[in-house]
């Protein structure tokens, strides 16, 4: 019976930490030594010559392509440029102090998403993965993963265009159910009442508990035949049934709900998915709404009562313009934790059937880098998510300051 050894660990993570020591100490080091000698009259020509002999080290002993050899040993002579005409000997302090986090996010956030830009113009996959863990080379392919990306079909047999379409519809619904009771409940939560602290406990635990105790906790209500939820609407369509003529009417099934299978119906799963995100997503929304209620003077709405404006007048005059700068920013924030929301989508279409039905982009995403192992693929996929992502931020900030100044454009 062989024994478990930690030691290669352990070995592992001090090899890493001697690297980010090293690289720490690498930067501060360049920083100072630039800034000690920006002054000189040799500065400039020194730069050159190192630029010139880290780029044909670059080529001649590690095989650089000549291009980019030249590039990268010109990255010396660029910062002693900045040096020189920029920064001029100024903001040492703040530079050296920032030296240790830059090497944190470089390595962290920086790095991976290079590379994965990088991956995203080759061909890697599960047949191509043995070939390069070998050599270290694999294919250029342009733009083609990108356009594969974009057209009709792929391996979760869903277009692009299909599920970019659901993640909106998901992102949307999500976030208007979220905005309108978290400020209905902020609104109540906000009056003078007894056991208030009582009720914004009990109306924090969806957020309190862990998602991943919430979702399964779900899954098992939407069971066919012994979940909760099933059973909830077969009560209420025979209790509150009507008859018209000769027929009953239910109200529930009226409006579409009725007792059915949720995990292999697609358009159920994806119904059971938002119920589940919006019961989750209410309480930051309230606690969001909350807090800006409070912060508003009740001096307004006296002025405003003795001036005869109605409840209606008061909320549309003075709560909502002053409740938007707080709740602008958390709305940004909700619409991307939403449209970034693998979590709730894969607990509940986990292992059950017509899941794919139901996926949004980043689910989408996550079955084809995991399950189908296509790997220069995903890293375009993920590109195209983030790109649309951006799009859709930077027209929500830019709107809303239009909104706030109209004058602007």
């Amino acid at each position: 019976m062989t024994s478990l050894s930690l030691l290669p660990a352990v070995l592992e993570i001090l090899r890493l930490l001697l690297f980010v020591a090293i690289a720490v100490a690498g930067l501060v080091a360049f920083l100072w030594a630039n800034y000690k000698a920006w002054k000189s009259e040799y500065y400039l020509g020194g730069a050159f010559l190192l630029s010139a002999a880290l780029g044909a080290e670059l080529n001649l002993v590690f095989g650089f392509a000549l291009t980019p050899a030249v590039l990268l040993g010109s990255v010396l002579f660029i910062c002693a440029l900045v040096f020189r005409y920029m920064i001029r000997g100024r903001w040492m302090v703040p530079f050296l102090f920032a030296a240790p986090a830059t090497v944190g996010v470089a390595l962290l956030f920086l790095y991976p998403l290079v590379f994965e830009i990088y991956l995203s113009f080759h061909r890697l996959n599960l047949e191509t993965l043995g070939d390069w863990i070998r050599t270290g080379s694999i294919e250029f392919t342009g733009l083609e993963n990108f356009i594969q990306v974009l057209q009709v079909g792929s391996e979760t047999k869903e277009s692009f265009w299909l599920v970019t379409a659901r993640t909106f519809a998901w992102t949307g619904i999500n976030l208007v159910f979220h905005v309108f009771f978290g400020l209905v409940l902020a609104l109540f939560l906000n009056q003078k009442i007894r056991w208030v602290g009582a009720y914004r406990t009990i109306l924090m635990l969806p957020w309190a508990i862990p998602q991943l105790i919430a979702v399964l906790a779900w899954r098992g209500e939407f069971h066919s035949a012994y979940g909760y939820v099933n059973h909830l609407i077969q009560i209420v369509n025979e209790v509150f049934s009507f008859g018209v003529g000769d027929a009953r009417v239910a109200p529930l099934e009226w409006i579409g709900f009725k007792p059915q299978e949720w995990w292999t119906n697609p358009q159920a799963l994806f119904a059971s998915i938002c119920i589940v995100n919006i019961w989750l997503g209410i309480p930051f929304m309230m606690m969001v709404s909350l807090s800006g209620l409070q912060s508003i003077s009740k001096s307004y709405y006296e002025a405003a009562s003795l001036d005869g404006a109605t409840a209606w007048q008061r909320f549309r005059h003075i709560t909502v313009p002053l409740i938007k700068p707080v709740m602008v920013p958390s709305m940004i924030l909700g619409m991307i934790w939403t449209f970034n929301n693998v979590n709730v989508v894969y607990l509940m279409t986990a292992q059950r059937g017509g899941s794919e039905g139901a996926d949004i982009l980043v689910s989408d995403l996550y079955k084809q880098a995991f399950v189908y192992n296509r790997y220069s693929f995903s890293a375009a996929y993920a590109i195209v998510i983030f790109s649309i992502l951006l799009v859709l931020t930077v027209v929500w900030m830019r709107s809303s300051r239009m909104t706030e100044d109209p004058g602007r454009g």
